[in-house]
């Protein structure tokens, strides 16, 4: 937030009268929470929002709003003249993408809102909603299988990791066939789409793991501004980069060991040894596998003599492989929504994560939140 709302259109709908007032009135009481006021300059904000909030549930009982990057939706319609108000990503990111009016808010829960909104509460805090309703990015839990756009690309990933397990050479074209399907995917009609995809057992989560890594992790490089070549060594690097799990022996039980756990913290090394076995073909694999879990301040593993700062593609392979291990249901958690998901990848830039590159992933993942290009498909095992 923060700048100052573009002039505002209104539209001939009659419905629409109210809309912008009440957006123009949640915008300069949101501004006032991110900058020092007067405590009662802001209680008048407050109040103003509230009075506007009544007025559009009396003008229209089902007003809602849609919040996008390319502008506010109010109903079905584009609302005219907020295609760049200064707080949609920052509502989106906070997992508020949807807004409804209540006929009689309570305006503590309105200021409570504006807390929430302004990321000073948790976006999990207990507030009631009677002052304003929101809801969060949209999901496809149960979209059916033969719906899915990488079913194809999902099994050459699974022979991938077979080929792995049974210690045979990868196949580079069905690595190159992958990335390709996941450029086309970047490349849609309505923008770059981030249909992610999930399965419990180990057999369905790493290929699924390895794909979702690569096509969020090519999104990054976008968002970058990489090069063609340096996106699809990204997306090579973001594919393989757990392949060393592929190596391990199925764990027995639904608790891991301390033996269980020295093992999956092998995986970065095994999987770079694997990789260089193939030759020069896919040696920035490698490296981003033996890379992708050290942490900017040093820490992490394999531990290093003498830490270094990781590989550009190890720092994005670490962003996009942290946010979508999140999202995926485990035997003592369910997953993450993902704007959840997000909050805790952002609380741990500058420790853990390059912020650079946390930022531009934050962005590009509201974006295709924003565009209704963000989906979940879990796969029942």
């Amino acid at each position: 937030g923060g700048a100052a709302a573009p002039p505002v259109v209104v539209t001939d709908e009659p419905l629409m009268n109210a809309a912008p007032r009440f957006l123009n009135a949640l915008q300069h009481a949101l501004d006032l929470r991110v900058r020092p006021a007067d405590a009662m300059v802001c209680f008048t904000a407050e109040e103003r929002l509230t009075e506007a909030t009544r007025e559009l549930a009396r003008e229209n009982p089902d007003a809602g709003f849609t919040f996008e990057p390319a502008g506010i939706r109010y109903g079905a319609l584009p609302l005219a003249g907020f295609e760049a108000w200064p707080w949609s990503t920052t509502l989106v990111a906070r997992g508020i993408y949807r807004l409804h009016v209540v006929p009689d808010p309570n305006p503590a829960s309105v200021a409570a809102f504006l807390d929430l909104a302004a990321g000073l509460i948790p976006v999990d805090a207990p507030i009631p909603q009677d002052g304003l309703r929101w809801g969060g990015m949209r999901q496809q839990p149960d979209r059916p299988a033969d719906d899915y756009p990488l079913d194809e690309a999902v099994a050459v990933t699974r022979q991938l990791f077979l080929a792995a397990e049974r210690g045979e050479p990868l196949r580079r074209g069905d690595v190159a066939a992958v990335v390709a399907a996941l450029e086309c995917v970047l490349a849609g009609e309505y923008g770059p789409a981030l249909p992610l995809l999930h399965g419990r057992s180990r057999g369905r989560y790493l290929p699924a793991h390895a794909l979702n890594t690569a096509l969020l992790g090519m999104r990054v490089a976008d968002a970058l501004h990489l090069g063609t070549d340096e996106r699809r060594e990204c997306g090579v690097a973001a594919l393989l980069h757990d392949i060393g799990m592929a190596r391990l022996p199925v764990q027995g039980g639904e608790r891991f060991t301390s033996q269980d756990r020295a093992r999956v913290r092998g995986h970065p090394l095994e999987g770079a040894r694997l990789l260089l076995r193939e030759g020069d073909t896919f040696e920035g694999a490698a490296i981003v596998s033996y890379e992708h879990h050290l942490r900017q301040d040093g820490t992490g593993y394999p531990r290093l003599n003498y830490p270094r700062e990781p590989h550009l593609l190890s720092r994005i392979v670490a962003v996009v492989d942290a946010f979508d291990a999140l999202l995926a249901p485990r035997n003592d958690r369910p997953g993450l929504d993902p704007a959840v998901a997000l909050r805790d990848v952002e609380r741990s830039a500058v420790t853990q994560f390059d912020p650079r590159i946390v930022a531009a992933f934050s962005e590009a993942v509201v974006q295709a939140a924003g565009r209704g290009q963000l989906s979940l498909t879990f796969r029942q095992d």
